[in-house]
C-alpha cells in the first residue's frame, strides 16, 4: 500500500473534493465563490459572528473570509454592524437575501449528496467517528503549547 493511499489527511480531502465537485459547479452557476459560501452557511446555521469567530468556523483564514465578506456585504448578502460592547468590533450576519440564496443552495448541496452517496449504504457510524476524531485531534493540538521547544 503506497502512503497516499493510506494516509488519511489525503484520503480526506479526495473524499471531500470528490464529492464537492458537482456542488461547485452550482455554486459557480449562483455566482458564489466557495469562501464566500462557506460564510454563508455559517452565518445561517450560527447567526452573527465577528470575523475572527466566523473565519474559525468557516473553516478559512482571516483574510479570505473578510475578502468574502465585502464582496457578499457589497451584493447586499451580508450586512456589518458595531459590536455591542466593542464599537470597533464588526459583527457580521447574513441578510434575507442571503439567506434565501443559502437556504436553495443548502437544499441543492444535501440532493446533491444524498444522489452521490445513495449507494454507500448507512453512513452514520463514519460520520460519528469522523466527528470523535476531530474532537480527539482538536483536543490534542490544543493541549500543546503554541510554540514546541526547540531541540538541540
Amino acid at each position: 500500500m503506497n502512503f497516499l493511499t493510506s494516509y488519511l489527511p489525503y484520503l480526506l480531502r479526495k473524499a471531500d473534493q470528490t464529492l464537492s465537485a458537482p456542488f461547485y459547479v452550482v455554486l459557480t452557476s449562483h455566482g458564489v465563490a466557495r469562501s464566500e459560501w462557506r460564510v454563508l452557511v455559517v452565518l445561517e446555521q450560527l447567526g452573527q459572528l465577528g470575523v475572527v469567530e466566523l473565519a474559525q468556523a468557516a473553516l478559512s483564514p482571516q483574510p479570505t473570509v473578510t475578502h468574502a465578506v465585502g464582496r457578499l456585504e457589497q451584493r447586499g448578502m451580508v450586512a456589518r454592524t458595531p459590536g455591542q460592547q466593542d464599537k470597533r468590533q464588526r459583527l457580521i450576519s447574513i441578510t434575507p437575501a442571503g439567506s434565501s440564496l443559502t437556504n436553495t443552495l443548502i437544499e441543492e448541496a444535501k440532493r446533491l449528496e444524498a444522489q452521490a452517496l445513495a449507494d454507500a449504504g448507512d453512513l452514520s457510524d463514519l460520520v460519528a467517528q469522523l466527528q470523535t476524531l476531530t474532537a480527539s485531534v482538536e483536543a490534542a493540538i490544543n493541549g500543546r503549547p503554541d510554540d514546541p521547544p526547540e531541540l538541540g
